[in-house]
């Protein structure tokens, strides 16, 4: 059997290269190009350069396959033992700087497929793309509508890669997220410089819960009717024929915080020198965001104790949960704190609070500014004093209006609420403990991390990409991507490599 081609000694095996960038210099310096705007220059370089750079990755391959030593035998995964070696096989990868060519020897054996050590000592992928451009669509895609990724990548690499494969190289960089989060552990640094976490400072969980707009087969089935088919369409403009087509996504947070102690008029001033006294409230910091739109609220919220308890493994902090009144969520919190073993202080949200504060006021009071006065009034109360204070002068004031004869459905609404969530409201204790009491990080994390992408406009999604969308997006925010490349590529190589050959190959540095 003849061995692979290798070059002569003495051969430039980057002789191609040198060839490009000797003239790319010599037009650089082309007196000419002496008298051309900067921008010709840098776009001249840009074109000419890539091709360089390809030029240079190539010669690196072939050189690389000249020297690709041939073994007696390869036995894969199967127990085959294949004998027969093959040089010259070629497969193409499509890289940053553009296609290029890789040559290598094949092991064969009767009925069963090739075998290529050297894509194991290459580690290359299982495609046609390369590793770092699949890591440049991520960044492109999950930013932005495929579309402008599309365009921006080919700006950027000079590669033209379809929207559907962008979507698909995104879903199957998204596969290992869920393990690196389960092994990942994130260090418990400083809430405050030059200071370590200790048992005052907080930690602080909340969960929200936002729509996205999903195609028909994305869509939870939660009606027996759904098997007649999608619903069909309204003649009407306005949002029937949309309704039901949403599916929620989860989003939870887990962050710390050091306390800072506040008293109502840092919440809501009632004059000038008060609005100039404000002390701000807890800083969230070494924020860290999930999210699923194929997992509902239950698993979800177990991950997210399991984040905290990562963090606090022998619960010296003060575990503060944040939640906007969702029955659910409350349920499955005090579920995990049960199972956790952790004593967890559950606030209401604030600012939903103010929300059904409006609504009431409009039932009490026909002018805007004796609105605004009777809810900043309430509030204050809910803040200085215990809530059950308000929630009587509120149900008073609905038994003067009902005998009275006028309906106040928003008032009722305010009194069912507050008094349903009555052991959520300890908005006094917080404020001098110096504990958080509004969701102002998971409300912005759920539109950043979810509307700023997958709401944008026409956006209709399947469950898998939105569900590869979600989980990077959340990798990314986190500061985690490099760390998480870094195991998405040892678990391909696993996958792609070791896992066909009954001997490991060692993964190239």
């Amino acid at each position: 059997m003849a061995h692979y081609p290798r070059r002569t000694p003495g051969t430039d095996a980057y002789a191609a290269s040198r060839a490009l960038f000797d003239a790319l210099i010599t037009r650089v310096s082309d007196p000419q190009m002496a008298e051309r705007p900067e921008h010709v220059v840098e776009d001249l370089v840009t074109g000419d350069g890539r091709e360089m750079l390809k030029q240079v990755l190539q010669d690196h391959l072939d050189a690389r396959a000249a020297a690709e030593p041939r073994l007696a035998e390869v036995t894969g995964s199967d127990l085959v033992v294949r004998r027969r070696a093959e040089p010259g096989h070629t497969r193409l990868l499509a890289t940053t700087v553009g296609p290029v060519e890789v040559t290598r020897i094949a092991y064969r054996a009767p009925a069963v497929s090739n075998l290529y050590p050297a894509d194991a000592r290459l580690a290359l992928p299982d495609g046609l793309y390369s590793y770092p451009l699949r890591k440049a669509v991520i960044y492109q895609s999950v930013t932005g509508a495929l579309r402008q990724a599309h365009d921006g990548l080919e700006r950027i690499s000079g590669q033209r890669i379809g929207t559907q494969q962008l979507m698909q190289i995104t879903v199957d960089a998204a596969r290992d997220v869920r393990d690196f989060f389960s092994q990942h552990r994130v260090p418990a640094p400083a809430t405050h410089p030059g200071a370590q976490p200790g048992p005052r400072d907080l930690l602080v969980l909340s969960i929200d819960a936002t729509g996205i707009n999903m195609i028909d087969s994305g869509l939870r089935d939660t009606a027996p009717d759904r098997d007649h088919g999608p619903q069909p369409p309204s003649a009407q403009l306005a949002c029937r024929e949309r309704t039901g087509r949403t599916r929620m996504a989860v989003v939870t947070a887990v962050y710390d915080a050091a306390p800072a102690v506040r008293d109502p008029a840092d919440i809501l001033p009632a004059d000038a020198s008060e609005r100039a006294a404000r002390r701000p409230g807890p800083k969230a910091v070494n924020r860290e965001l999930d999210a699923s739109i194929i997992d509902s609220t239950a698993p979800m919220t177990t991950r997210l104790f399991d984040r905290a308890q990562q963090r606090d493994p022998q619960h010296l902090r003060r575990w503060i949960v944040l939640v906007d009144g969702n029955n659910h969520q409350i349920d499955r919190i005090h579920a995990e704190a049960h199972t956790h073993r952790v004593k967890v202080n559950v606030i209401l949200d604030f600012v939903h609070v103010l929300q059904y504060l409006w609504d009431a006021a409009a039932d009490l009071h026909p002018a805007q500014p004796a609105r605004a006065v009777f809810v900043a009034r309430t509030a204050r109360d809910l803040l200085e004093h215990h809530p059950a204070k308000a929630i009587a002068d509120l149900t008073g004031r609905h038994d003067t209006l009902t005998q009275a004869g006028r309906n106040a459905p928003g008032l009722k609404r305010c009194i069912d609420y507050l008094t349903a969530k009555q052991p959520y409201l300890i908005y006094r204790i917080a404020l001098t403990m110096g504990w958080p009491i509004a969701t102002g990080v998971i409300e912005g994390s759920c539109r950043y991390l979810v509307k700023d992408r997958l709401a944008i406009t026409g956006a209709r999604w399947s469950l898998p990409s939105a569900e590869a969308v979600l989980l990077l997006r959340a990798v990314i925010i986190n500061g985690d991507l490099e760390a998480y490349w870094k195991f998405h590529l040892q678990q391909e190589y696993q996958r792609t490599h070791t896992s066909r050959y009954q001997h490991q190959y060692d993964l190239a540095a």
